[in-house]
């Protein structure tokens, strides 16, 4: 066979080998664009959900810290102030059936909510727009008396509900594990930033071929990352919403209680101003000192209870004053 035949030949295989390269390379490339896609669409929908569920999640615990502080101002405050006057009153008084099994305002309890309903006071002089949102963060989260206790006596108030909202707020939105989110989105986002539409395509048939494979495989590789980030967010956004979920339980069963007491604030009062000596006190009137002063323990309990521990984890203690305030409920 004459050679420029032989040659024209090898020509056209190796012609049609490149074109087939270039076909090969298009489909590897294509299934990269692809693979990139849903990685990014995989990543970008969990942490959508991640990023609502940290948003629910703060608005629950503003909206419970401001219940507290009404709760304090307007209800466990006036009460405190009714309450001390009453004279010869016995917590233990075994006359009254049915009455010994509910909680009692003991004299270090009044101590105590006396100086915790002072400082709410000053906190709500400025309102609870003045406070902030990290304030009312903080005294959802933590207990009255823990938040207060943030800070020496004497501090100013927005630096103490400063503090207050700087342990709470990192401890479940900032610095925390990524089981709390803290580092799911942003830990997320540093891992797939570089993920692209699809890579930019070579020209030429093994060369081509070659970039083609490599963007493959670095499609593969970005969407086991996206699947590990996926499955990080998704814890996250659990345990954020089990956070939302114990903040709205504890102000629901806040708002029950509270309005138990409220009404019964202004017969309560009347009883006490008009006659401050609790042994003279009718049978039905004793009963309904003793159940009074037990709504305020129960509430001031819940209002006292950490919600989050320093790592921002829900505490066992609020899921327990969860089913206590339920159960006194029940009972009376």
């Amino acid at each position: 066979m004459p050679l420029p035949l032989i040659l024209a030949g090898a020509a056209l295989v190796a012609g049609g080998y490149g074109v087939k390269k270039g076909v090969d390379a298009k489909g590897d490339f294509d299934k990269a664009k692809n693979i990139n896609r849903k990685a990014k669409r995989i990543h970008d929908e969990a942490k959508g959900k991640l990023e609502d569920a940290h948003a629910n999640a703060k608005n629950s615990m503003e909206n419970l810290g401001k219940k507290k502080l009404i709760i304090w101002t307007e209800s466990i405050d006036p009460f405190i102030e009714v309450f001390q006057k009453i004279k010869n009153i016995d917590v233990h008084d075994s006359d009254l059936a049915g009455m010994e099994k509910l909680p009692v305002i003991t004299e270090s309890d009044l101590v105590l909510m006396r100086k915790t309903a002072m400082s709410m006071k000053e906190l709500a002089s400025g309102g609870s727009t003045a406070l902030g949102s990290g304030g009312l963060a903080g005294l959802a989260a933590y207990g009255s008396v823990q938040m207060l206790a943030s800070a020496s006596t004497g501090t100013a108030i927005s630096a103490l509900s400063g503090a207050a909202a700087t342990n709470a707020t990192l401890a479940w939105l900032g610095g925390g594990s990524l089981a709390t989110g803290g580092m799911g989105i942003a830990g997320g986002t540093a891992v797939l930033g570089g993920i692209v539409a699809g890579p930019v395509l070579a020209v030429g048939g093994m060369m081509m071929a070659s970039k083609a494979e490599t963007a493959k495989e670095d499609a593969y590789s970005n969407l086991s990352k996206a699947e590990v980030e996926v499955e990080n967010m998704t814890s996250g956004t659990v345990a954020v919403d089990g956070l939302r979920r114990r903040f709205n339980e504890i102000n629901t069963v806040l708002m029950q209680l509270n309005s138990r007491l409220k009404p019964a604030l202004g017969p309560f009062i009347e009883l006490v101003n008009h006659n401050p000596d609790y042994s003279t006190y009718s049978e039905e009137d004793k009963k309904e000192v003793f159940k009074i002063q037990a709504l305020a323990k129960t509430i001031k309990n819940i209002l006292d209870t950490k919600i989050l521990d320093s790592e921002g984890a829900l505490t066992p203690e609020s899921r327990q004053v969860v089913r206590e305030g339920n159960k006194f409920l029940h009972k009376i």
